[in-house]
């Protein structure tokens, strides 16, 4: 659930980055800065993956938001030394196969490539299907359909509201006023995206999503960041750096380590709020349903990433909502709600010219 999405206007935005890269990543709500090497490579730092139905039937889209650091200049920030990668699963245990779609800088273009695996070597990039200019859409001969560029962030979310309740928490106490004044800290940042829309017939009926980014170091390749689910780490594995380390360098086949984590974070929270009766039961329900750490959505069908269904995850989903009322186990809302940021055509963002 897994996500800190989005950008202030230009001045106020490097202050807030400048702040982000001193702060331990633990401080910072949604996928932002989770890693030492997301800090010091902010265009490998993954903040949102979003999997949904195409405008086009018969299609299934992905979208990954990279890069706090994107100013509103129009100008996406990628890098050159790595790889991006969506990875589409056909079961949790990353068993029985699937495929990667890969993508990586090259100029001014990325370059998409496929991996007959979901859980491929890291810094795999497959064999090629095209090449896209970055700003551009192009349609690919096997009927995959790409964009990328800077875009204004689609995360909707009260992050300050999000902060303060943690912080509450880590003090043994419930406090879900911080939520009331909802201010979406997102609504005027910024984000490099990358957007790809596949067939169905190339796609597992029922699959598993989950993103990751890769670069070159030295003399290896290194897992910089991984996401699927919204505020994963810094909501429900916030009360353990070390654990969150550990979650963004491996990939989900290893996420079962640490349910306890994630089932604890959960159990403080409805232990203090009282209305859950048998709390130990509903908090090991929590980490069982979302790990290991990947987004459930069947090929065809209406995405919605909801308190009550998760199938997907739609750009104008209120994930936060979302998450905070699984994180609960009841009705609960950031009061964060611009939702003005979501077109409904490809490439299902606003881009920044």
């Amino acid at each position: 659930m897994y996500s800190i999405s989005t950008r202030l206007k230009t001045s106020l935005q490097l202050g807030i980055v400048s702040c982000l890269l001193f702060i331990s990543p633990t401080t910072i709500a949604s996928h932002h800065f989770e890693s030492m090497l997301a800090q010091q490579n902010p265009q490998f730092d993954l903040t949102d993956l979003f999997v949904f139905e195409s405008e086009k039937a018969g299609y299934t889209s992905f979208m990954i938001d990279i890069n706090p650091t994107t100013s509103n200049d129009g100008k996406a920030l990628f890098a050159e030394n790595g790889v991006y990668n969506i990875h589409i699963a056909k079961d949790r245990q990353l068993q029985n196969g699937g495929l990667t779609i890969t993508a990586y800088v090259k100029g001014d273009a990325l370059i998409f490539g496929i991996v007959d695996d979901a859980n491929p070597a890291v810094g795999s990039k497959g064999k090629q299907i095209g090449s896209a200019t970055i700003g551009q859409t192009v349609t690919f001969k096997d009927g995959i359909r790409v964009w990328s560029g800077a875009a204004r962030d689609p995360f909707v979310g009260n992050s300050a509201g999000i902060i303060a309740f943690r912080e509450k928490l880590a003090q043994g106490k419930l406090d879900l006023s911080s939520f009331k004044e909802g201010v979406d800290l997102f609504a005027s940042l910024h984000s490099s995206i990358i957007v790809v829309e596949v067939p169905n017939s190339m796609l597992p009926k029922q699959m598993y999503v989950y993103a990751s980014s890769a670069m070159y170091l030295v003399d290896k390749w290194v897992q910089v960041n991984r996401l699927a689910n919204p505020l994963m780490t810094h909501l429900f594995m916030a009360n353990n750096p070390m654990e969150i380390a550990e979650h963004v360098g491996h990939r989900p086949d290893m996420d079962l380590n640490r349910s306890y984590a994630v089932s604890a974070m959960v159990l403080r929270a409805i232990t203090l709020d009282k209305q859950q009766p048998d709390p130990v039961k509903y908090a090991d329900q929590v980490a069982a349903q979302l790990l290991p750490d990947m987004i459930p959505y069947q090929a065809g069908t209406k995405a919605i990433y909801s308190f009550e269904v998760i199938n997907g995850r739609k750009p104008s989903d209120d994930a936060m909502d979302a998450v905070l009322s699984l994180f609960m186990g009841r009705k609960v809302t950031d009061n964060a709600n611009t939702f003005d940021r979501h077109p409904k055509k490809f490439p299902y963002v606003v881009p920044v010219n």
